[in-house]
């Protein structure tokens, strides 16, 4: 029995590395794969053949089972075929690695969109939902095209139109349940003098638009019971806004949200969007926290005293002299989810939101208006001193009167407001 040297064994385990390294890449990338050309794929499998016929041709020469005239032929034939493959291979390995460098470049810049725009609880669900969609999309497909090669001639091409209205009839079914709100057994409903051939199909396809309904459109959406909402609004920004250019009102929204969005970070603060002049921001959501209210309120203030900065920077080139800040905050139970449909966002929902819009609109500029849900929290955390009773009650639309409250200023607030507000 030979035995095999070191040496040997290892020039015999590269060969055969190689292939495999070759395979599981065009395998493993199948984007970078598509991009490629089909000649420079077919060549790669063809290299990757071919060193797997050196390896095996060297591994039966160090057994002594390869040493003949024929062998020795056919390796030599081998190795010159592989060398010239890989030469004329060469030119494509550099935009070959392009391809994957922008491939990652695209698939990291993507992930960095994506974590700003949703939670990280929501994006697994988002990503678990496209993927039924996906797969039962696949299934459907896969069922068409077994059922098209049932039969022959004329029988064969009916059977294809069926299979194609039966998809169609459940795209149109789909689409219009997402617009009415109605579910697709009801729409189903509406078909039902379908023919005796197409009741046949639909046993058959039942399940997957069954499975299908149940994946896709089921809402992505929680509950919590305390949260609380912040509205930040520039006041007079309509009048400015109609005597400077576009750019100038881009610029300036761009320079204060930016540096919103950094003490938002820092903070744990979740910003949910932007309305015009509007920037609304969350705590509570989408990680509960009893201290929401307190967090969200010395945001609250950070970002006032940061605006007022970002404000006087600009004054000498966009006039925002007049402009200030007003905010208000509310806290209660909202419903954090996703809609259905296009251009769908992580939003908020319930009667909070919209108290906490009325608590900013009945606010001041340049001060911090708290509803009495706000302050209750306040003073169960320990900081009743923060807070300022309103004279009077204030009359928010669709809400009535309403008992309220100012956050005190602190020294180091740089707006210019005393303690003793005198604000009705």
């Amino acid at each position: 029995m030979t035995i095999i040297s070191f040496t040997d064994l290892a020039i015999t385990v590269a060969y055969f590395s190689i292939p495999f390294q070759i395979l599981f890449g065009l395998c493993r990338f199948p984007r970078l794969t598509r991009r490629a050309t089909k000649r420079v794929v077919i060549l790669l499998v063809l290299f990757a053949l071919f060193i797997f016929l050196c390896g095996f041709g060297h591994l039966l020469r160090c057994v002594g089972m390869g040493d003949t005239p024929f062998f020795r032929g056919a390796n030599i034939a081998t190795a010159v075929i592989s060398i010239s493959t890989a030469a004329y291979l060469m030119p494509f390995v550099p935009t070959l690695l392009d391809g994957a460098d922008k491939l990652y470049l695209e698939a990291t810049t993507s992930k960095q969109i994506i974590e700003k725009l949703y939670p990280e609880q929501i994006r697994q669900r988002l990503l678990r939902r496209s993927s039924a969609d996906v797969e039962h999309a696949v299934g459907l497909v896969e069922f068409g095209r077994k059922h098209s090669r049932l039969g022959g001639g004329y029988a064969r091409k009916d059977q294809r139109a069926l299979i194609r209205r039966r998809i169609q009839d459940f795209l149109r079914r789909r689409s219009s349940k997402d617009r009415s709100g109605g579910t697709l057994d009801d729409a189903k409903d509406t078909n039902s003098s379908s023919s005796s051939d197409e009741e046949s199909s639909n046993g058959t396809n039942h399940h997957l638009t069954t499975t299908l309904r149940t994946a896709s459109l089921n809402p992505i959406a929680d509950d919590f019971d305390q949260a609380s909402i912040m509205f930040a609004d520039i006041s007079n920004f309509t009048y400015w806004s109609s005597q400077h250019s576009p750019i100038e009102v881009f610029t300036l929204l761009e320079s204060v949200f930016f540096e919103f969005d950094r003490i938002a970070a820092e903070m744990g603060v979740y910003k949910v969007s932007t309305v015009g002049d509007c920037y609304i921001a969350v705590t509570g959501v989408p990680c509960p926290a009893e201290d929401h209210a307190i967090i969200l309120t010395q945001f609250a203030k950070q970002c006032r005293r940061k605006a007022n900065q970002v404000l006087f920077q600009l004054n000498p080139t966009l006039d925002t002299s007049n402009l200030n800040l007003r905010i208000g905050i509310h806290s209660g139970p909202v419903t954090a989810g996703v809609l259905r449909g296009d251009k769908a966002r992580f939003d908020l929902f319930g009667d909070t939101i919209n108290t906490a819009a009325r608590i900013e609109s009945t606010g001041k500029p340049n001060y911090i208006h708290l509803s009495e849900e706000t302050a209750r929290l306040l003073e169960l955390g320990g900081v009743g001193d923060w807070l300022l009773p309103r004279k009077d009650a204030v009359k928010a639309k669709g809400k009535g009167l309403l008992k309220t409250f100012w956050l005190r200023e602190d020294d180091d607030d740089g707006n210019g407001a005393e303690n003793t507000i005198d604000v009705v």
